[in-house]
């Protein structure tokens, strides 16, 4: 997710947006505006997503992407008619990767309100209820993580898969149209993150926002008493019992993800050595490995550092 993101103009017709974090063209950025359930009153479509080619803008010699109707992704969403009345802070742009795995995310965590979309009872200021708009009683109905949030989790959960032995540095990248083709096998094409770790990000961020909304119902938790009818109000119990299942399987399957990142070739007796090699094996042993420099690379070509057997 662009973390520095700028408007450089907003019109009735579309926005235009720049990035240090995108700057160079032909790269597909996924736009996507966070509606807030009052916006979802006005008939603004739920999760509006542009698909965006980054160009260049010689006018102010920068790279820029822009959000309008004819960008919109999938093309049969219903059109903006006022990109004036979207808030600025609503946007995220993501990845081709990000974008799947957000909505993965999604259809786990916010399976109920998407599949049964209950608005609840609307009172209207009529009603002496609210003040000039409507009240929404959804019943738990309602979102219950902003994208902000939940691409926080998923971050987090690359982050750690990052750092589980053995580490790696995988992270995300804007694809061009061109690479985007070659989707037709994601095992074959190569977006920064690798395929193999989609599932297990999706269920490492599913376990960060159970994490987070266990907390939350905790903090909230209460018992009412009146006249000897006692209501208790716990949901934390649950969502702990879905935490605890998730994270054994979770565990489990980072252990195996992360051992697919080692060398199962091995190196051992029958191996040609890089001594074998002569000056040209020396040299091939010369490398840096995390930044770190071999023995042979400090004292010289007929020093042996890293030498396999």
């Amino acid at each position: 997710m662009i973390r520095l993101l700028d408007i450089v103009s907003k019109e009735t017709t579309g926005i235009i947006f720049k990035s240090i974090e995108l700057d160079s063209v032909d790269k597909v950025a996924y736009i996507l505006y966070d509606t807030y359930p009052e916006e979802a009153q006005s008939q603004l479509p739920d999760y509006i997503t542009w698909r965006s080619l980054s160009e260049l803008d010689t006018t102010l010699d920068t790279v820029v992407f822009k959000a309008t109707n004819s960008c919109l992704f999938p093309s049969y969403t219903t059109p903006i008619s006022d990109y004036l009345v979207l808030r600025d802070r609503g946007f995220k742009v993501l990845t081709f990767m990000e974008y799947e795995i957000l909505q993965s995310l999604l259809t786990r965590l916010d399976l109920v309100r998407r599949r049964l979309p209950n608005p609840g009872s609307v009172i209207s200021d009529t009603d002496g209820v609210g003040q000039g708009g409507v009240v929404s009683f959804a019943g738990g109905f309602d979102k219950k993580f902003s994208v902000d949030e939940l691409m926080q989790f998923i971050e987090g959960a690359l982050v750690e898969i990052n750092i589980h032995p053995p580490a790696s540095t995988y992270y995300w990248y804007f694809t061009s149209v061109q690479e985007e083709t070659l989707y037709t096998n994601p095992y074959s094409f190569y977006n920064g993150v690798p395929y193999k770790m989609f599932d297990l990000i999706i269920q490492g961020a599913l376990i960060r926002a159970l994490i987070s909304w266990g907390i939350l119902e905790v903090d909230i938790h209460f018992t009412a008493s009146d006249s000897g009818l006692q209501i208790t109000y716990d949901r934390a119990s649950h969502v702990k019992g879905w935490h605890d299942t998730l994270l054994a399987e979770y565990a489990k399957q980072k252990d195996l993800v992360k051992w697919d990142c080692v060398n199962s070739y091995g190196v051992g007796v029958g191996t040609v050595p890089f001594a074998a090699l002569g000056i040209i094996g020396a040299a091939t042993n010369m490398i840096q490995e995390h930044g770190v420099l071999p023995m042979n690379t400090l004292v010289g070509f007929f020093s042996r550092g890293y030498t396999p057997l």
